[in-house]
């Protein structure tokens, strides 16, 4: 059979190949009908176009490709939810209200506890009138840390004998997981929590009496929860990068960025791969109360890139910083990228646009850098939707520089303003002198405050039971007679420069005292006497609505997200929307809208504690520009849907900083993966599984 030249030619060595290539030959080659494994070879080094390179840690150094993978593209994080547990507990020192609890199920637990804790005749304790049974509920947040305090709810069963709270203090109750299950009943679980306090009510009616039978009923307390339990973040593969490689190169992506140390100088990661799909993501103090802030940050780390590939990064993100639309994203590319990226934002600082200047002033920040505190400052003053995030950014500021920021900051116009500085500079400084800070026992915090502003009072029903006295020199005006709790009673004349406090007890003579109408005297005289927190609110209240105060009573006057402001300048001004609720960070609360109107709208704080926020899941179709790279594909661990949800907890809006201003794009990903039980069984693969 006669051969071609070429295939004659086909066993000698590859020295003949580029001969044979230039004169035509390589397309029978080419064209062999089974071609070998060296024709192959030889399309692949005769293809035009360079094969895609798989892993690009196998690229040399030049490499100039923007493309760079972020870790939101291959994770998503979760651990972000808030856990509710349950407890049946008794309520002392009411003044004739309670009663003996009918029979039940929650009247069986209780007993057993108390049997359990060896508390002799536990049915006559229960039948006494100054005693009830309640039900309670807290929800353990996310990121907590053991031995941190958060808020407790406590109410009547609907059968109850008792009528009112008021004046009641828990006692100590575990607080547990629980769980309906059909033809069991409601089975326990790990007991995460300790509950017990002074409960605060609504007091009055504020002249309606509509609701102020119900309102009695229910209560809550403030920081009445002890953590038995820390909890952390887990970070979850999406199911098209699974496997043990892809977990380990994110621990170490993440651990290079973020570590801390132990107490003998050991560094301690901040992430650990426990499988082919989660890894433990722990907090880290910086963003210890921010963490949609750590989230947000951590999936804007770089998975895998070049130094050269860096640098163009940053020169591009430098550019769009500028851009007011773009300025919230590239700052935290910027902040994720870490020490390297200092000198680009400190440029930032410089711009016109406020918005641009706190963006860039709140990442340096959050990168231990002061530089940005002047401005940080401005933003808390001026923008009130720039104020809850820029008053946390200087929490975390401890240079000189920063808490002298929030020393002035004390004495601004804004009674929100002041008391968001006094909530930072606790986190940022705890001892720091201008806090005037004193503890009384277990029951309450004063703290009284050398301001120049206006005067003023301050009180909350989240977080912490704490009084602020803004001009610790105001003085109670006379004539005045409020009831401080159901025994205590302060009383003063018209023209007296002193006030009488009296403490009425049962069969015995009334103890009085005398002290000067300053009013951080008389909050002192009244602790002394055993006064608790909602005592001394409810004096407040009183005393406001007689206007025996200097200044005004704020309750709950916290900085919120999601607020609106004005972009732009001159006819060019537009709305945009920094945030959503969902994203308030954790040094704060997030007070409910209703609440807020009620706020403005009512003629006094005594008719505004009378309305509870309502605990509804949020609706977050709002119009307006976003500035924050919104992250809509966490998955969030939501309680049942016929649990009590606390206002403002709910999923957040999604944004991508490359659309058009004003159009909520939800992030795509194919990743849906389920809570419970087969989130544990993918929990359970092990390392040795293939990927």
């Amino acid at each position: 059979m006669k051969r071609s030249l070429c295939q004659w030619l086909m066993p000698p060595v590859l020295v003949g190949v580029v001969s044979l290539v230039t004169s035509g030959c390589a397309s029978s080659l080419l064209n062999l009908s089974a071609p070998s494994e060296f024709g192959s070879k030889l399309k692949e080094m005769m293809s035009k176009e360079r094969p895609r390179l798989i892993d690009k840690e196998d690229d040399n150094d030049f490499d100039t490709r923007l493309e760079t993978p972020l870790l939101r593209d291959y994770v998503s994080v979760t651990g972000n939810n808030m856990i509710a547990l349950r407890g049946v507990g008794l309520v002392t020192g009411l003044d004739g209200t309670g009663g003996d609890p009918p029979p039940s199920s929650h009247r069986k637990q209780l007993l057993d506890d108390m049997r359990r804790r060896k508390i002799p005749n536990p049915g006559a304790i229960l039948a006494r009138r100054d005693t009830a049974l309640v039900l309670v509920t807290a929800y353990l947040p996310a990121m907590v840390r053991e031995g941190q305090r958060f808020d407790v709810r406590v109410m009547l069963p609907p059968n109850s004998e008792a009528t009112s709270l008021k004046g009641g203090w828990l006692l100590e109750t575990r607080l547990s997981e629980e769980q309906t299950i059909a033809g069991k009943g409601n089975l326990k679980g790990h007991e995460y929590a300790i509950g017990n306090g002074a409960i605060l009510t609504a007091l009055g009616s504020g002249g309606s009496t509509r609701d102020a039978p119900a309102m009695l009923r229910r209560g809550s307390i403030p920081g009445g929860a002890v953590s038995k339990t820390s909890r952390d973040l887990e970070i979850i593969l999406r199911n098209d990068h699974r496997g043990i490689k892809a977990s380990r190169q994110i621990e170490r992506v993440i651990s290079e960025r973020l570590h801390d140390y132990n107490n003998y100088g050991q560094r301690i990661p901040m992430a650990e791969s426990k499988t082919d799909i989660m890894l433990e993501l722990k907090v880290h103090p910086t963003y210890r109360n921010n963490f949609p802030r750590y989230q947000q940050m951590i999936r804007s780390l770089a998975l895998r890139e070049s130094d050269v590939s860096r640098r163009l990064r940053m020169e591009k993100l430098a550019r769009e910083l500028l851009i007011p639309e773009k300025a919230a994203a590239s700052a935290l590319q910027l902040e994720a990228i870490g020490r390297d990226a200092v000198a680009v934002l400190k440029t930032a600082l410089l711009s016109e646009s406020l918005e641009v200047r706190f963006h860039a002033a709140q990442a340096l920040a959050y990168l231990k850098d002061s530089s940005g505190v002047d401005v940080l400052k401005q933003a808390a003053e001026q923008e009130p939707a720039f104020r809850v995030y820029a008053l946390a950014a200087l929490s975390v500021v401890t240079e000189a520089d920063g808490v002298m920021a929030l020393r002035e900051l004390l004495s601004d116009d804004e009674l929100e303003v002041r008391y968001g500085a006094v909530r930072a500079l606790k986190e940022n400084n705890p001892g720091d002198h201008s806090l005037g800070t004193t503890a009384f026992d277990n029951r309450f915090i004063l703290h009284a405050i050398e301001s120049s502003g206006p005067a003023a009072v301050h009180v909350v029903r989240y977080r912490s039971p704490e009084v602020v006295v803004f001009g610790k020199h105001q003085e109670l005006r006379l004539p005045a007679v409020l009831n401080v709790g159901n025994r205590i009673r302060v009383m003063g004349k018209a023209g007296s420069s002193e006030v009488t406090v009296t403490k009425y007890v049962l069969n015995k003579e009334p103890v009085r005292r005398r002290c000067s109408v300053n009013l951080v005297d008389i909050i002192e005289t009244l602790a002394d006497m055993g006064a608790n927190y909602p005592d001394i609110v409810q004096m407040m209240l009183e005393a406001e609505k007689q206007h025996n105060l200097e200044g005004e009573l704020g309750i709950d006057r916290l900085p919120q997200a999601g607020r609106v402001f004005s972009r732009g300048f001159g006819e060019e001004t537009r709305s945009a929307k920094l945030g959503t609720e969902s994203l308030t960070p954790g040094l704060f609360d997030t007070v409910d809208d209703d609440e807020r109107e009620r706020e403005l709208s009512d003629d006094t704080a005594l008719d505004r504690l009378l309305s509870d926020p309502q605990d509804d899941l949020r609706s977050l179709g709002d119009s307006g520009d976003s500035a924050l790279p919104f992250d809509d594909d966490e998955m969030i661990d939501m309680p049942d849907i016929d649990e009590e949800i606390p206002a403002g907890f709910g999923p957040s809006e999604s944004f991508d900083a490359d659309d058009e201003p004003g159009e909520f794009v939800p992030e795509e990903t194919e990743f849906a993966e389920p809570v419970g039980a087969r989130l544990k069984r993918f929990f359970r693969v092990p390392f040795g599984k293939s990927e």
